[in-house]
């Protein structure tokens, strides 16, 4: 069996032939207790369509080779011969987009970024990646003081994506159907001279609590990790501030990133109590909005005197 033969497979069905059953279903999307470490909380995606993998809680993905030598401990040949073996069965997997998106950026075949930057431009140009911001509640004109409208191609196809940068190169790419990086992944401290910073797993939440703070802005610098698998990265940073107000997702990965810092000595401020019936900021971020159409909709239908054209 080849590498794209094997690409051919479903990741879906090599998980089931693996006795590894989803959580839960959403359209084209499997969730998972992640294979690959211990967890409580479904964090471990993968998307049917592109046959794509993406770990939350580790910040990894790619596709089913990449997932396979993680899963079995093996080499790609092993991994290959393993998948060719009479004695598991699968069925190719059909979808034109299956290797559009490969959410790790090097392959040990190539050692060539997978995920390659094209250009880069302010926001406001491309409707398409204002609208998935807006659709997300972030405000645009906060939006375009942190993010670019990325450019890029895989395996010789052009994609864009809104994107973050981080103090290495590497951004952070996000659109309606895809999440993921590009090489060098690391984290993005906003340094502004201030005592306290504010800590954020995501740049959506970060763009959220910006969004939300937008009448009162936050007088604070800002760190935003890309991920909580880099939460060591900041360890040596957020020792200078005075206070760490940290703003965990709401899950057993949040759980474990307020004890890292707790265990690190940090004099840190767990805040996620702001948004304690939700997720993270942008589910608070969304929900509020939906609050304002809901308010709005009934001032609409008083002034109308409960009349609608």
């Amino acid at each position: 069996m080849t590498c794209e033969q094997a690409r051919e497979i479903s990741i879906v069905e090599l998980l089931q032939n693996c006795n590894i059953h989803p959580q839960y279903v959403r359209g084209k999307d499997y969730w998972y207790l992640s294979p690959l470490r211990d967890e409580k909380t479904p964090s471990f995606k993968v998307n049917a369509k592109l046959n794509l993998y993406y770990d939350h809680g580790s910040g990894q993905g790619g596709d089913i080779i990449d997932l396979g030598r993680l899963l079995f401990q093996c080499d790609t040949k092993a991994l290959l011969q393993k998948l060719g073996s009479e004695h598991l069965l699968f069925h190719p997997q059909q979808s034109v987009e299956r290797n559009a998106h490969r959410a790790r950026n090097v392959t040990p075949e190539t050692k060539q970024p997978v995920i390659q930057i094209t250009s880069t431009k302010d926001l406001g140009s491309n409707v398409a990646i204002s609208q998935y911001l807006q659709n997300r509640g972030i405000d645009l004109s906060i939006a375009r003081q942190y993010c670019k409208e990325v450019y890029y191609q895989v395996g010789g196809k052009s994609y864009y994506a809104a994107g973050f940068e981080n103090r290495s190169g590497g951004y952070e790419l996000r659109g309606p159907h895809f999440k993921g990086s590009s090489s060098p992944k690391d984290i993005t401290h906003i340094h502004s001279g201030h005592k306290s910073v504010c800590v954020l797993e995501g740049f959506m939440d970060f763009l959220s609590l910006l969004t939300l703070r937008k009448q009162m802005p936050v007088q604070s610098d800002f760190l935003v990790l890309n991920s909580v698998s880099l939460a060591d990265r900041s360890l040596d940073i957020l020792k200078d501030y005075r206070t760490a107000f940290i703003y965990p997702d709401r899950d057993e990965a949040g759980k474990k990133l307020m004890e890292k810092y707790q265990d690190a000595g940090l004099n840190c401020v767990d805040a996620s109590s702001i948004y304690r019936n939700h997720k993270d900021l942008n589910e608070l971020l969304m929900a509020s909005k939906s609050t304002e159409k809901q308010i709005k909709k009934q001032q609409t239908f008083k002034k109308s005197g409960g009349l609608h054209f």
